[in-house]
């Protein structure tokens, strides 16, 4: 998934954060085919590759595998997201999502799989306790499986 790359951005391939703003780099760097690590919260611009924390934050795209408590992509996310508590993508979501609560606010493409499930639209399948599709050509709400191609 290629970042919108603009000419002041920086990129690293390591980050570690114990929690923000206390990281090696500053939330403005994105992590490009890297490692993140987050001890207790991190917030990065882009991140792409491998993403390990209790919370972790890109206040743009990821891509690749997320592994915390809670996950916040505020743009498009494309891989596999495993939050213990939450998964939240203010945009589109390409891929899996499990957790307790799974969140995609627009397009969601794949698989949620979690207690509660969310998505502004569907193009996959849900599987919870309550699934929830705002696309109103499918049925907005349906519990333990719910599927829109």
């Amino acid at each position: 998934m290629p970042f919108v790359s603009r000419a002041e951005e920086q990129t690293t391939e390591f980050q570690a954060s114990l929690f923000y703003p206390a990281q090696l780099h500053p939330a403005d760097y994105s992590i490009d085919d890297g490692l993140r690590l987050n001890f207790i919260y991190g917030v990065n611009e882009n991140v792409r590759g491998i993403d390990i924390g209790i919370v972790n934050k890109a206040n743009g795209d990821a891509g690749g595998f997320e592994l915390g408590m809670v996950n916040e992509v505020r743009m498009n996310f494309q891989g596999a997201q495993i939050g213990l508590i939450a998964n939240v993508t203010r945009h589109s979501c390409q891929g899996f999502q499990a957790g307790v609560y799974n969140d995609t606010e627009e397009d969601m493409r794949g698989l949620q799989l979690g207690i509660v499930n969310h998505a502004g639209s569907l193009n996959g399948i849900q599987i919870g306790i309550l699934n929830f599709n705002d696309d109103t050509k499918y049925l907005g709400f349906f519990p333990f499986i719910n599927a829109a191609f």
